[in-house]
């Protein structure tokens, strides 16, 4: 607590020497066009880069949330506006790099819009290998027997396409190491907020009609409503309430196993345990690590009874790029 009341002190000192027409934070946080167009050099010149993380500091507690802690809901496309102009600033050389990285990264965002919605509007991305992972998505769209399977199949397409966004240069172009970091910031906005909705939708489906079993919608359609409850992770609570349903629908054929391992995992993690079967991971030093397991004898193991390759073989399909 005594760091906090210092880190906001600091924040609040800053922003006093600075005047408030310096660092019009409140109008900027209501304005989205404003928070990107705003000349955030300004408030580093003649004072250095120390200068912006306390204003960084006193954003996140003007918008309510807690910077460093998991965050609670999505940003709003002024705040993440705000924050990409404070992390721009602060990470540049000088005023002509941030303001080229703040219009590369722009532009980015733009040109992936576009190509997003020529996408998901049944044209071309102008990324073959885009195309070729969301198209099957959008076929079942228009095709499946369901109206429900059919918005499962859109929504899952959005959630598929947005994460194939991230540092895709065929997307964006090519773009400095910081002008990609600024892009997919907001790429990764875009990614809560539909999330969120996916989640508000599938929650709704689920408890009003039950779970997209295999009998009723097909595989396809089973493995796109688990895929977006493995994205659920802003509410852990009703992970775990779709884990409980997968679990008692494994044993009928109802569900894929291997789904129901992924999600296992991912609810574990969540709340701060160890993995059962390895799915979880992240990069260090350029290669994938494995976050704890229960049991890292029996791995294999248990991966082979839910169909799962060997642990090793798994995380050697993953690229990591640090």
């Amino acid at each position: 607590m005594a760091v906090v009341k210092s880190a906001m002190a600091l924040a609040l000192a800053v922003t006093a020497s600075l005047g408030p027409a310096d660092f019009p934070l409140q109008q900027l946080l209501k304005d989205p066009e404003a928070a990107r167009t705003f000349d955030y050099w300004r408030l580093r010149e003649g004072r250095g880069a120390e200068a912006i993380p306390p204003l960084r500091t006193l954003s996140y507690a003007t918008m309510g949330l807690k910077e460093g802690a998991p965050l609670t809901r999505c940003f709003t496309d002024a705040e993440m506006e705000v924050q990409a102009g404070l992390k721009g600033v602060e990470s540049a050389a000088s005023a002509r790099q941030w303001r080229e990285d703040r219009d590369a990264a722009a532009g980015a965002v733009r040109r992936l819009d576009q190509a997003l919605a020529a996408l998901m509007a049944g044209g071309s991305s102008g990324d073959a290998s885009l195309d070729r992972a969301i198209r099957p998505f959008l076929d079942r769209s228009k095709t499946d027997k369901s109206a429900r399977g059919r918005e499962l199949a859109f929504r899952a397409a959005k959630d598929q396409a947005i994460r194939r966004a991230f540092g895709n240069e065929s997307l964006l172009g090519p773009l400095s190491p910081l002008a990609m970091l600024l892009t997919n910031r907001r790429i990764a906005a875009r990614a809560c907020r539909i999330d969120a909705d996916n989640v508000a939708w599938i929650k709704r489906e689920v408890r009003s009609r039950g779970w997209f079993e295999i009998s009723r919608y097909g595989r396809e359609a089973e493995k796109d409503a688990w895929l977006l409850a493995q994205h659920a992770d802003e509410d852990i609570a009703f992970q775990t309430e779709i884990l409980a349903r997968l679990d008692a629908l494994r044993t009928k054929g109802e569900t894929d196993p291997k789904n129901y391992a992924y999600l296992y995992d991912r609810v574990a993690i969540n709340n701060g345990r160890p993995q059962r079967y390895g799915t979880q991971g992240g990069c260090r030093d350029g290669k994938r690590f494995t976050f704890p397991l229960e049991a890292s004898a029996n791995v294999d193991q248990l991966r082979a009874e839910v169909g799962l390759t060997t642990l090793a073989e798994y995380n050697s399909r993953f690229t990591c790029r640090d």
